[in-house]
This record gives C-alpha cells, sequence and structure tokens, in this order.
C-alpha cells in the first residue's frame, strides 16, 4: 500500500504499529554468514552523533565495561546483530561502500555516495526536478544482510536512507523497489515514516530516549549507547556495578522466563507504545504496548502466517509452542542471539520432539515429513516457519509454527510451504499431496476454523460474527481470543456481540479487554460498563478506556487516567494521528486554540500527499472555526485524488456550514455518483435540495437514501415534507 493512501483516523487503532523500525535485528540462519572486518564496539562518535550522551555512565555500564568480569558473554555477543544494531559511521567499516563512489537511481531520484579524504561520508540526492542536495552520513543501522545509513535533518531529525548496502554483495540497492515513494508521503525517506528518532532508534540503541518536544516540532534525542548492549536487557545493574569487586561479581536479579520474553518483545513485535521509552528490563509488556495482532487487517494471513512486518512476538504468542510456555530463551543464545543447536539437521526441534521434553509431543521427522532425510522438505523449520523477505534482502522465518495447508491456499489466497520449495507445482498438486498425507489431521485442526472466520471478517461478511463468538468462548489462547474479540468490534450493535464483549470486559487476559473497550467504544451508551476500566491494572486497558472518551467527546473523567492519557498524547504527539488527537483535546478543552492549530498544521505537514491526513486537518481547523484553512486543506485532497467521495461529501458539508448550497449540492451529486451506496450523502443530498426547493429532485435522493434511512425519524419528517409541497404544486 502506498504510503499516501493509508488512512489515518482519529480514534481509531493504535499509534506507532509500524514502530520496530527498519533493518531490525533479526534471528535467521544465514548459509554464508557476513563477518565484519573489525567491530564498530568502541566507535568515536561526531559531535553530531556522539557514541553516548551519558560519559560517567557509560564508563561503569557499557559493554566494555561489563567486559573485564564477563569476558564469554561479551565475547558471544560482539559479533551479533544486537551489537552492530546501531553506531556511528567509521572510515575501516565503512569505506568499502562509499570508495569508489557508487550511485543508484530509483524512481524519481538519483543517490550518489562518496567519501572524502577527511573520512567524511556524503549523499548526494538529484531529484527529477533538478534539485539537488548533499547530506551528511554520521550514523548507520545494522550490519548485515543490509545497511540503512542516517541523514541528519533539521529539528534533531535523523532520516533513514530508503537505498541500503548490502555488504555480501558489495552493492547499493533500493529497499522499497516496486513501491514508489515520492517526497512529501509519509514513506518516502525524507517523512516522517523513516524518521528513526520515532521508528528506528528504540529498538537499536541502550537505553534510548526519544525526547520530542511537540510546542518546538523537535527532538532532543539521547542515548547510553549505540547498539543494544547489557543495559537494555539486564535488570538491577545499578546495585550489581555497586557490590561488584575484583574478586566478586554478585549476581542481577533473577527474572521469570516470562518476563525474559517480555524484554525481548518491547523490540521484537509490532505494538503501539504508551509510555515515553519508560520500559525497562524485567517489566510487564502490557503495562507499555498495546500488541498488533491479526485483528488489524493487512498485517498477517488470516490463519496467522506473517504479512507484514511483524517482528515475531504475536505470531509465537498465538502458537502452540508461545501457549505452552516455550519462550525465545529456550531456543536461541541470548548474547550471541543464534540457535542453540544447529537447525539444519532438526537438532534445535528435536531437543524436545524427539524426548518428549516439558511434554513436547515426539515426532519422528522422516516418517512425520514424508521427505527423505537430509532433504529441504524433511527440515522442520522449512514446513512450519517459513521465511518471508522483507526489504528485499532480508529473510525472516515466521514464529508461528503453522502447518502447510494448500486447501487454504486455494480457497482463500494464504500461501504455504510446500509451494514455496515446489515452485514448478500447482495449488491443485499440492492440496492433493497434503489431503492424502495430512488430510484427517489438518481437519481438525483449529487452524482452518481461524483463517476461514478472519477472511470472512475481513470481508466484512456479517455471517462471521457468530462464528467469532464461537471461536473466542472456545479458544484458550489469549493472543487468539484477542484477535476474535478484536474483530469482533465491528459487529457492534449486534445483541449476540454485545453480550459477548461484555463479558470479554472481564477476561484474564488484559489484550482481550483492551480490544472488548475498543468494540464497546463505538456506543457511547457503553460507558458505565467502560468507566470502571479507568481503573484497570494493565495500562493497556486503561488507554484503550481513556481513547473511548475522547471518541465520545468527553474528558476522561479520572484525573490519574487523564493524566496518563495526556502523557500518552505528547508522546505520540511526532505521528500524524497523535497530534490530531492531542489537537483535538485541546479544541475539546476550550482554551487552547492557537496549540490546536499548531498541531493540526505539524499533522499535516507530517504526511501532507495523504488526502485523509488533510481531510481529518480540515475537520479539526473546522470545529476551530477556520473554515478556510478547512477548505484549502480539502481542495488539496480533492485535487490530489479526485475520485475519493468522502473528500466530496466533505467539503460539501463545509460549504453547507457556511450556506453555500449551490456550491455544496454538485459535491453532494459528485460523492454518491463516485458511490451509490453512500446513503447518508444521498440524505445531506435530499435536505439540501428542499432548503432550494428542488422538491422532485428531493424526493429522488430520499428514495436512494431509503436502505439506511427509511425508519429514521428525520428521513420520514423530511419526506412528508416533499411529499406536502409536491401535491401543493412544488418541482
Amino acid at each position: 500500500m502506498k504510503a499516501s493512501t493509508r488512512l489515518l483516523l482519529i480514534g481509531l487503532g493504535g499509534l506507532g504499529l509500524a514502530g520496530a523500525g527498519w533493518g531490525i535485528f533479526s534471528l535467521r540462519d544465514r548459509q554464508a554468514e557476513y563477518v565484519p572486518p573489525v567491530t564498530g564496539i568502541g566507535v568515536p562518535g561526531t559531535e553530531a552523533f556522539p557514541a553516548t550522551f551519558f560519559p560517567e555512565r557509560y564508563a561503569h555500564f557499557s559493554a566494555n565495561a561489563c567486559r573485564s568480569c564477563h569476558e564469554d558473554s561479551f565475547a558471544e555477543w560482539l559479533p551479533s546483530d544486537h551489537a552492530h544494531a546501531n553506531r556511528p559511521v567509521f572510515a575501516q567499516l565503512d569505506r568499502a561502500a562509499f570508495q569508489p563512489a557508487r550511485e543508484i537511481a530509483v524512481p524519481g531520484e538519483v543517490f550518489r555516495f562518496s567519501m572524502t579524504e577527511g573520512g567524511k561520508f556524503w549523499m548526494n540526492v538529484a531529484r527529477e526536478s533538478g534539485e539537488q542536495k548533499n547530506y551528511a552520513l554520521d550514523g548507520v543501522i545494522a550490519v548485515t544482510p543490509l545497511r540503512q545509513y542516517l541523514a541528519k535533518f533539521p529539528g534533531g531529525r535523523w532520516q533513514t536512507t530508503s537505498v541500503a548496502y548490502d555488504p555480501a554483495a558489495d552493492e547499493w540497492f533500493d529497499v522499497f523497489a516496486g513501491d514508489e515513494r515520492n517526497p512529501g508521503e509519509w514513506g518516502h525517506w525524507t517523512g516522517q515514516g523513516m524518521n528513526w528518532n520515532a521508528n528506528c532508534a528504540w529498538c537499536h540503541m541502550t537505553e534510548y530516549r526519544k525526547n520530542f518536544d511537540w510546542q518546538s516540532d523537535s527532538y532532543h534525542t539521547t542515548w547510553l549507547e549505540q547498539g543494544v548492549s547489557c543495559m537494555q536487557c539486564h535488570d538491577g545493574m545499578e546495585e550489581h556495578v555497586a557490590a561488584a569487586t575484583p574478586d566478586y561479581a554478585p549476581p542481577v536479579p533473577a527474572m521469570s522466563a516470562r518476563r525474559m520474553m517480555e524484554n525481548c518483545a518491547s523490540c521484537h513485535s509490532r505494538r503501539d507504545q504508551f509510555t515515553p521509552d519508560t520500559f525497562e528490563p524485567g517489566d510487564i509488556y502490557h503495562q507499555h504496548f498495546g500488541l498488533a495482532l491479526p485483528d488489524q487487517p493487512g498485517l498477517y494471513h488470516p490463519d496467522g502466517q506473517i504479512l507484514d512486518e511483524d517482528y515475531v512476538y504475536a505470531s509465537f504468542l498465538m502458537s502452540p509452542m508461545g501457549h505452552a510456555g516455550v519462550t525465545c530463551l529456550d531456543c536461541h543464545n541470548p548474547h550471541s542471539g543464534k540457535t542453540i543447536l544447529p537447525i539444519a539437521d532438526n537438532s534445535l526441534c528435536m531437543r524436545c520432539h524427539g524426548t518428549g521434553l516439558d511434554g513436547a509431543k515426539i515426532i519422528a521427522p522422516v516418517v512425520h515429513s514424508r521427505h527423505a532425510p537430509g532433504s529441504t522438505g524433511n527440515l522442520c523449520v522449512e514446513c512450519h516457519m517459513p521465511q518471508t523477505t522483507y526489504m528485499q534482502r532480508d529473510p525472516r522465518r515466521d514464529h508461528g509454527f503453522l502447518s502447510p495447508d494448500p486447501l487454504m491456499t486455494a480457497e482463500l489466497g494464504i500461501p504455504n510451504a510446500c509451494q514455496r520449495c515446489h515452485t514448478e507445482e500447482s495449488t491443485e498438486w499440492a492440496v492433493e499431496w497434503a489431503e492424502k498425507w495430512y488430510g484427517d489431521k489438518l481437519a481438525v485442526k483449529p487452524q482452518r476454523q481461524r483463517a476461514r472466520a478472519l477472511a470472512a471478517a475481513y470481508a466484512g461478511d456479517p455471517a462471521a460474527a457468530p462464528e467469532l463468538i464461537a471461536l473466542a468462548k472456545n479458544e484458550p489462547n489469549h493472543a487468539w481470543r484477542a484477535t476474535f474479540t478484536g474483530l469482533l468490534g465491528q459487529y457492534v450493535p449486534e445483541q449476540d456481540v454485545l453480550a459477548y464483549l461484555d463479558q470479554a470486559l472481564k477476561d484474564d487476559s488484559s489484550m482481550v479487554r483492551a480490544r472488548a473497550v475498543r468494540g464497546l467504544s463505538v456506543i457511547p451508551q457503553a460507558e458505565p460498563v467502560i468507566a470502571p476500566l479507568l481503573q484497570d491494572a494493565s495500562r493497556n486497558v486503561r488507554i484503550a478506556a481513556e481513547q473511548a472518551y475522547t471518541g465520545w467527546g468527553q474528558p476522561v473523567p479520572d484525573p490519574q487516567a487523564a493524566q496518563e492519557w495526556q502523557t500518552y498524547l505528547e508522546f505520540q504527539a511526532d505521528r500524524a494521528n497523535g497530534a490530531f488527537m492531542l489537537a483535538d483535546q485541546f479544541i475539546r478543552e476550550g482554551n487552547k486554540s492557537a496549540e490546536a492549530a499548531q498541531l493540526i498544521r505539524q499533522a499535516v505537514a507530517l504526511d501532507p500527499a495523504s488526502p485523509e491526513v488533510l481531510r481529518q486537518g480540515a475537520v479539526l481547523f473546522s470545529r476551530l472555526g477556520d473554515n478556510a484553512a478547512a477548505e484549502e486543506l480539502l481542495l488539496q485532497a480533492l485535487d490530489r485524488t479526485p475520485g475519493v467521495p468522502l473528500l466530496h461529501y466533505s467539503l460539501a458539508l463545509l460549504y453547507a456550514g457556511d450556506g453555500r448550497l449551490e456550491e455544496a449540492v454538485p459535491l453532494l451529486e459528485n460523492a454518491v455518483t463516485l458511490d451509490p451506496q453512500f446513503y447518508r450523502a444521498w440524505y445531506n443530498l435530499a435536505l439540501a435540495r428542499t432548503k432550494l426547493n428542488r422538491w422532485e429532485a428531493a424526493r429522488d435522493a430520499l428514495d436512494k437514501a431509503a436502505p439506511a434511512y427509511a425508519t429514521d425519524p428525520g428521513w420520514l419528517q423530511t419526506r412528508t415534507i416533499v411529499e406536502r409541497q409536491l401535491a401543493t404544486g412544488g418541482n
């Protein structure tokens, strides 16, 4: 989806779901492991991009400071992706990418990379318009299979390049090849979607603080250390270092397996972020983040396979292994990130499935796979953890541990692992063999039932509601239960759905409770049952309840919850949705019009190519009483995308509110021509025509609105008036 077409609707969905960033550390097996020529540890920073903002603390708590007592752990960590997640540029490490000078053309732009004799790295960008600009490159994120460099922009911003360097192939390439992104769009490399401060740095740095100040529209970002180091993962380090002696290293506080996994999840997940970078090792994930699940269409395939960049954690929670209590460290070395046993001979999987460890089902790989020993088809991960390549060069394995099911490919277009390998074979061939070998097992797995229900819900099929309710009531896995609950929100106010959501408010999973709140929040009458959730023990539930009040146009009644919501909005104000919601709050407060107007302009500037962002800005300007600014934004949006009915409708309402009915009517007519089932526009068109005494045309519009409004008292009253006028000679 092009960034310019993404919808950003006030009060719907979470903020910052793309938040894990570009080039995120990925646990992947590589046939040819790239080894950097020298380590980036200890690389000096620059004044613009320092190694640390806290030299005294860095001296005690950097990776090098820990090395003297923990040499083995340091040696495991040193070549890891974590260690090289972010660093300043350095001649020895980066010269190969810039000398000799390189050039790569992408749609609309030509990038040229060079290095000066003084060791400075530069990027020249030439656009089709003839404009050229030079950017100094001071930082780099990731090490392999790709590196993206960081360019300094005004306001403390660092932008991530959309052309990346592949060190193994020794070439630059376009990360977004096939997805043209233009200047002014959210996803262009100069846009907010590629801003390092907001989207990348939390998962690539140690003790990172974004420190965005919306009043000055600038970042005052800090960090302890570049890369993901000891302090990012270990709790109790201050006490540990204070008590250490040359002969004694006191143990750090032990974390439960679940808390350790949630520490990994703080980066390895697609999520909304509630707190201003205050998550610390040992904290509960849901107190700081809202996990994205397949209830948001476009992130996962209907069976739960990864589709967009989902970053592992939700997939793992939805898997049978995650539900059974398996955690990251059952398979991965925490310092190197590598698997604790090889996957190339199934050793890792057979550690449990060959022994029955922790109750795992015992599996004989050759019998189970029906493929020869040593073949690709006999590798557990190839069938149950298929790879999807992101950013053109970065293959990542699915952690949902699903079963290949070609029948779902035939029915719903969901990919299957069989044809990822047997590319020359048809879906019918894959269905035939899968049914012959595994048909009975696949038929009874919940995977198919879930996939069919989710596909129906994504399509808006009303018949999906009872199926989702039945699945939710019988689902032991809380991540899947939350998914079904979230999807049921679109079927409010059906009585069965309301009854289920009311019960779901008491679920033992905070993810379920939060989604039940969101579903019920579309009806203000739900306020009495949502209000108690403002004091829920889990912040993800409280945030959902606080957002409900915003959607109703009401202040959050509980002072502590109101402050929590304010903190959340201010942290998210560097995103269009966050700025819009903060502006909306200021408008409702009634005494901060200037602040609201500033935030609206800042939000629009973050994604000026998006018609929906322009429309949302227009709505808020209209509420401020600045109809001229609202009109300007709507005209810009219509100029970009004249085929969007809602834009014609919105401008018509603006004109009607100003008494400009003769201008409003053609716009309403455009809206219903573009979408004949836009019943609200038909109804408004009927009302506008009555005010212009066009009674026959008004009756026609009322007839077209009837499928949605025939029982509405206002529609009935208008119909009576129109018929009376026509009976007495109106035309």
